[in-house]
């Protein structure tokens, strides 16, 4: 790859190689080396975020298509209008689908239980009139924000607010605005995140539809259940693996060699950065890097029982090379890994986000301080007196996407945002983040931040899915 002065915002090259090679199902991300020919390895699958099939739904015929045309990367502008259109669409009918908002019969003194959206051209001419309206928030216009949905935009007030929120509010997020009129303005008195819908309800609506992705298993529910109960080891989740660093060598052989005289877990998910220092393009460094990964397989290969049978995911971090610019981030390259991999079983190569499809289990991962980017971006304070975690949790699953964030802040991929649904809401949600480490349960879905592991105090979870508890973990520093 030729070299070029500075840091570009996006290097071609290797996403190219990447399309290619998922168009030819040879990408190192698709399958564990050896793991397709075991017996079991349609138990434990990993989904590359360009191989999330994409539905749109349909609102005339209510129901989720696939569009004619293959995403790519370098998209049309069409493709960016079309990302917005079906994050509202989306969102709109599920939540036309709460009981709050479906009437159940005809008469006067029923439909008033019940709330009623409107559509921002049916406010002109009712002035002190209140309504509630479902749309996504802009600025439109410096310091001012408004609401627009597919019909048009009005200017938001927010002054009159006699209340504080919950969640975490940013430009580009889908809200329940609840106000009148004033001027042409549309004075705010609530407004809210659209509500959730739990994953049996989602899956109900739309029975024969895999929004998750990957292959349906040739066993039953309760045969999968039973393997689960009969292998509930745990899976092992850790981020900011800094390889380069002797303290995290020592500390991951300390970890192996304890589940050495035990049995090993499912699955170790390592997540970026995986280096301490940025990796920049014709630095020198690629060569370190590379040999830094080499050192993790030695380290593996020397506990034979857990380089045999564990699952190993890397998921890339923000600083790992390559495609630094926009969301979902490629696969570590081949070239870093392939000594890694001759040494493991099975080993997965993925892309940032991704998912992992365990018996029942479905398991989304994310690396982002999303945190820290969308506090710093936020046009509404939340309430006091929270922990603001559960914030940013709740935003995440009631906005059904990862990063509700606008594309100058965090560009996503047009033609691939549907990888960054969180829609059915999954069993597990994984958002590694430099922030302190926790987990919560929120609507049915099991969500853990492993925090830092080489930045902080060596600490990761241990997920358990029989349970779908996850518990806290750290090594002790020599």
């Amino acid at each position: 790859m030729s070299l070029v002065e500075g840091r570009p915002l996006v290097e071609l090259a290797p996403l190219k190689d990447l399309v290619a090679a998922v168009a030819s199902g040879t990408s190192n991300g698709l399958v564990g080396a050896g793991d397709a020919s075991k017996p079991g390895s349609d138990l434990f699958t990993v989904i590359d975020a360009f191989d999330v099939p994409a539905w749109w739904y349909d609102p005339g015929k209510k129901m989720f298509t696939q569009p004619f045309t293959e995403g790519d990367i370098l998209s049309s502008a069409e493709s960016k209008a079309a990302l917005f259109r079906q994050r509202y669409d989306l969102l709109r009918q599920r939540v036309l689908r709460n009981d709050n908002f479906m009437p159940v019969s005809f008469s006067d003194q029923e439909k008033d239980r019940f709330y009623k959206l409107s559509t921002i051209d049916s406010l002109q001419g009712r002035e002190g009139e209140h309504f509630l309206i479902f749309g996504m928030l802009s600025q439109l216009e410096e310091g001012k924000m408004f609401l627009e949905d597919k019909a048009g935009s009005i200017e938001l007030d927010f002054s009159g607010m006699s209340k504080s929120v919950n969640g975490l509010f940013t430009e580009s997020c889908f809200v329940l605005v609840d106000g009148y009129v004033e001027d042409g303005v549309l004075k705010v008195e609530e407004i809210g995140l659209p509500p959730p819908e739990s994953r049996e309800k989602s899956r109900a609506a739309f029975p024969n539809i895999n929004f998750f992705g990957g292959q349906p298993s040739l066993r039953t529910e309760v045969q999968l259940r039973a393997i689960e109960v009969a292998n509930d080891n745990g899976i092992i989740v850790m981020s900011d693996v800094w390889l380069d660093k002797q303290e995290t060598m020592d500390a991951l052989s300390t970890l192996f060699e304890g589940f050495s005289h035990s049995t090993p877990p499912i699955a170790f998910i390592f997540i970026g950065d995986f280096s301490s220092k940025p990796f920049v393009p014709g630095s020198g460094e690629t060569a370190q890097y590379r040999d830094n990964m080499t050192a993790l397989g030695q380290l593996i290969a020397g506990f034979p029982s857990i380089a045999r049978s564990s699952h190993f995911v890397f998921v890339p971090g923000n600083n790992d090379p390559w495609g630094q610019g926009a969301l979902p981030k490629p696969a570590l390259s081949e070239y870093f890994t392939k000594r890694l991999a001759s040494r493991l079983a099975n080993v997965t190569f993925t892309t940032n986000p991704c998912r992992i499809k365990y018996c029942t289990h479905e398991i989304v991962v994310f690396r982002e301080d999303l945190l820290k980017r969308i506090r710093r971006n936020s046009v509404l304070p939340p309430v006091e007196g929270t922990e603001v975690v559960k914030h940013l949790v709740r935003t995440v699953v009631d906005e059904g996407h990862l990063c509700p964030l606008p594309q100058r802040i965090r560009p996503v991929y047009w033609a691939h945002d549907h990888a960054m649904r969180v829609y059915p809401i999954p069993d597990v949600l994984i958002l590694a983040d430099r922030f302190d480490s926790y987990s919560i349960n929120y609507e049915g879905c099991h969500c853990i931040n492993p925090g830092s592991f080489s930045a902080g105090d060596l600490s990761f979870f241990m997920y358990y899915p029989v349970s779908r508890t996850s518990q806290y973990s750290k090594i002790p520093k020599k």
